[in-house]
């Protein structure tokens, strides 16, 4: 398996600009209310360190993954005991997703259809989406998909230009100050940096050298596109609807309407958030086996899969309400990513640099 460095760009885009405008934006909103764009910027700065930070300790460790790496530094039994975290949140992560998605997509087009037969519809599509070709087709399929989604947010933005009122922006700064725009930063930057799947999928790049350079044009796309989607919401709905809306920019995009002609394009949005959202399910399906497979000696990762989708599928359908996915949310924000996005990454890190100085002193 190989990856392009336009892959890992549109991969980047395709599997979290969804995820960064459909669950982000009000959750900020309620916090920054009218200076939530401001946060965004300040999210995507943070987003783009940690993913630096990332990037840059896979390319020290070229073709290897992070359980290989992490065995090559910290030796074996502490290496593989530092990849349990890692595995617990991609699992769960993909839980919280198929349900949280489920959720969302059942009242709007399929409402007597129960969650688990969609569950099980969406699994069909990640197994195969996986066995099929891995990282390789997750990338040749996010190239085709990743600028539809790009497109179609952006004639969303133009359309919907009329009924925009930059007044909703003001006063600027004065009524949040800086605590809460940094506070509601912090939800958004750990999404602009990823779940740690760059820990993974930078070791299939051909040319890892650029991996630095890809994914930063690929975070810095979602900034652009988060921060535009955020200031349209604002102007459009206010701050204090928006905060009250769950899923305000679907909402945003059934507030078009030209000349009573151009109307309902939120089927338009259900329809790449479809696309993206299952191969972000896929991907996380993707790392976890593979890791997974890596750390139990097994050579067919394949093989994981039939252990891992089952897994995934009955952590979802067990999730008993939607105060059980908020509470996973902070336990995201306060616990897994402060361990997994920032404090393993950063000791792995200080440990290959320090032993690459000590073998050039050596020499």
């Amino acid at each position: 398996m190989n990856m392009q460095g336009s892959q890992l760009v549109w991969i980047i885009v395709t599997t979290e600009v969804n995820a960064l405008i459909g669950i982000t934006i009000s959750p900020a909103i309620l916090i920054s209310k009218q200076d939530t764009w401001l946060s965004m910027l300040v999210g995507g700065g943070i987003g783009l360190v940690l993913t630096l930070l990332v990037v840059h300790l896979s390319t020290l460790h070229p073709n290897q993954t992070l359980t290989q790496f992490s065995q090559a530094l910290l030796g074996k039994w502490l290496g593989r005991l530092i990849v349990i975290p890692y595995l617990i949140a991609w699992y769960t992560l993909s839980a919280y997703l198929l349900r949280e998605f489920t959720s969302f997509l059942q009242p709007i087009l399929i409402d007597r259809t129960p969650l688990w037969i969609i569950m099980i519809l969406l699994l069909g599509l990640m197994v195969y989406l996986t066995c099929s070709a891995g990282i390789t087709g997750i990338g040749r399929l996010c190239q085709i998909v990743g600028p539809i989604i790009i497109f179609v947010l952006i004639v969303c933005f133009i359309l919907n230009v009329g009924n925009a009122d930059w007044h909703n922006l003001l006063p600027v700064y004065v009524d949040s100050g800086w605590v809460n725009i940094l506070k509601g930063s912090l939800r958004p930057s750990f999404w602009f940096a990823g779940p740690f799947t760059l820990l993974v999928i930078i070791s299939f790049m051909q040319n890892p050298q650029k991996a630095i350079a890809k994914s930063m044009l690929g975070v810095g796309i979602n900034i652009f596109m988060v921060l535009t989607a955020t200031l349209m919401v604002l102007m459009v709905f206010g701050p204090n609807l928006a905060a009250k809306i769950r899923f305000s920019y679907f909402m945003y995009v059934r507030t078009i309407d030209i000349l009573n002609f151009i109307q309902n394009l939120d089927i338009f949005t259900i329809f790449i958030w479809i696309f993206g959202v299952t191969i972000q399910l896929s991907l996380y399906l993707f790392v976890a086996s593979y890791e997974t497979a890596q750390w139990f000696n097994v050579k067919e990762w394949k093989k994981i899969i039939w252990f891992g989708a089952p897994a995934i599928f009955l952590m979802a359908i067990l999730i008993p309400n939607e105060l059980f996915l908020a509470t996973y949310e902070k336990f995201w924000a306060s616990v897994i990513f402060p361990v997994c996005g920032i404090g393993i990454p950063l000791l792995l890190w200080i440990v290959s640099v320090v032993k690459k100085k000590a073998s050039e002193y050596k020499v």
